[in-house]
């Protein structure tokens, strides 16, 4: 595959490797290239790809607008190329909030990408894959404010049996049941917890406990909750109440949340339609009311073409 692609300029960069944009060199079209030096004498390499591995596994089952599309890997020499669509306009959350907003995100903004976390989330779920690494550098948007889901290096598909869930995740999005190892069960609730200190990311411009190292992070967790901004609405703080709550068997689902005033307005009326008969939909083809609506436009303008 890497005799198409064209690698461009460096757009990214993560714990194992670097992500550059590429072209196709016969088509024109651009995706993401990530790009991961090996060395299997390494243990850490080694590690790399096995971790780079299970991320493509998870990956290259899930086709859905709020997850980002895989394309394809391979290993050449001593690097290994994961090809993914290209990592949208502005890039992460992370980098969203630091480049293009001056002070705090506004709170119209973080509702209408927390509504297309919660859509990437729920078809997650759905499939039983827990994410575990939700935070705003895994989150990518474009320039229509769409958000897809990333960076699946720690993802986990859950097997109904035992669930444990090793001590993996990013320290100040980490829910407390990860930290001391219980409720092997509830897997899935740990990524509602990641969500609301994404919030608080997307406010603040930094997550819960930043000012602490991880490790000190980790520790404020096993009894604190995350501080709510004093600035958020009402709405904003219950939410953020219900995805903070402590025992994870009381967390909302996705699909339940996606029902809450937080993430409902004016302009997306059938959201509440959408999360009520969620159960009954091809989750394949879930889309955002603004989705929806394109891709019911796309069907009439093929219908009448074919007349």
């Amino acid at each position: 595959m890497k005799a198409q692609w064209q690698k461009g300029k460096l757009i990214g960069r993560g714990t194992f490797g670097r992500v550059y944009l590429a072209t196709n060199r016969e088509t024109g079209s651009s995706c993401a290239m990530k790009e991961v030096e090996l060395d299997l004498n390494d243990p850490k390499s080694a590690e790399r790809k096995k971790q780079l591995e299970q991320e493509i596994e998870v990956l290259r089952t899930l086709n859905h607008p709020n997850i980002v599309q895989y394309y394809g890997s391979e290993v050449i020499d001593d690097h290994f190329y994961m090809y993914l669509q290209q990592y949208v306009h502005f890039g992460s959350i992370n980098k969203y909030v630091q480049d293009h907003i001056i002070g705090a995100m506004t709170e119209s903004v973080v509702r209408n990408f927390t509504r297309h976390i919660l859509y990437g989330l729920a078809f997650l779920h759905s499939k039983k894959i827990v994410h575990r690494d939700i935070k705003g550098a895994n989150l990518c948007v474009d320039a229509s404010g769409v958000v897809k889901i990333a960076g699946f290096g720690m993802a986990k598909r859950l097997n109904g049996q035992s669930n444990n869930l090793s001590l993996k995740g990013s320290p100040y999005w980490m829910a407390p049941e990860v930290v001391i190892q219980n409720n092997p069960d509830l897997g899935l609730a740990v990524d509602i917890w990641s969500l609301g200190c994404t919030i608080i990311e997307m406010l603040n411009g930094k997550p819960p406990w930043s000012d602490f190292t991880g490790p000190q992070a980790m520790f404020k967790v096993l009894d604190k909750i995350p501080d709510i901004p004093e600035t958020l609405s009402a709405e904003g703080k219950d939410f953020l109440s219900r995805c903070f709550r402590r025992n994870p068997a009381e967390r909302p689902s996705a699909i339940q949340l996606l029902e809450h005033p937080f993430v409902l307005n004016s302009h997306d009326q059938t959201i509440s339609h959408y999360a009520h008969n969620f159960s009954l939909m091809n989750l394949d083809n879930l889309h955002s009311p603004r989705d929806q609506t394109k891709l019911e436009n796309g069907r009439r303008g093929r219908n009448m073409k074919t007349c």
